[in-house]
């Protein structure tokens, strides 16, 4: 079930700071006009108030939706209440996989399993994307697959493909 991001304390607190702050900032800036342009210019304080007030409101609600997802799909929250933890997520196999959402301790399992399961789709070429950093992951992961058995041979992707950021490794077909 959804809830309204005002029911929480904390996001109501910080809604309200902030439509104070914008009505505050936007009468010190409307105030030497209505001086000059007399009460038009507090008119154009409600409209200009109203405005940030929105702006406000719409970045408060996308920062509460904001769960740590960045597929861009929304997950069913009931479902992610009933999944058991200790369950492994199924995710869509694609020719390339991104290591940096993951632990380092965990990258090399996590290699290992990506080669297994792409090599059982019939995948002939991955691309690994380790990032450049200093060289330490990208070292772990050829260390890998110079000795990983599906693997027939790899190299640094071309720079149009991350360059020495990512692995490109060839595997052997399945038996």
């Amino acid at each position: 079930m959804k809830q309204n991001f005002l029911s929480d304390p904390k996001a109501r607190t910080a809604y309200l700071a902030t439509k104070v702050i914008v009505f505050g900032i936007a009468a010190v800036a409307t105030w030497p006009l209505s001086q000059i342009f007399g009460r038009r210019a507090w008119v154009g304080l409600a409209v200009f108030g109203g405005i940030l007030a929105i702006m406000a409101i719409v970045v408060l609600a996308v920062a509460s939706k904001g769960n740590g997802v960045d597929s861009g799909q929304e997950r069913d929250a009931e479902s992610e209440e009933d999944r058991d933890p200790e369950e492994p997520i199924q995710l869509e196999l694609e020719d390339s996989i991104d290591l940096h959402s993951f632990p380092p301790k965990d990258v090399p399992d996590v290699v290992d399993a990506y080669l297994e399961s792409v090599a059982d789709k019939g995948f002939t070429e991955v691309r690994l994307i380790h990032g450049r950093g200093i060289g330490v992951q990208r070292d772990r992961v050829q260390k890998l697959l110079a000795r990983h058995r599906l693997v027939s041979g790899f190299h640094d992707a071309p720079p149009e493909r991350g360059g020495w950021g990512a692995t490109i490794a060839y595997l052997r077909p399945r038996s």
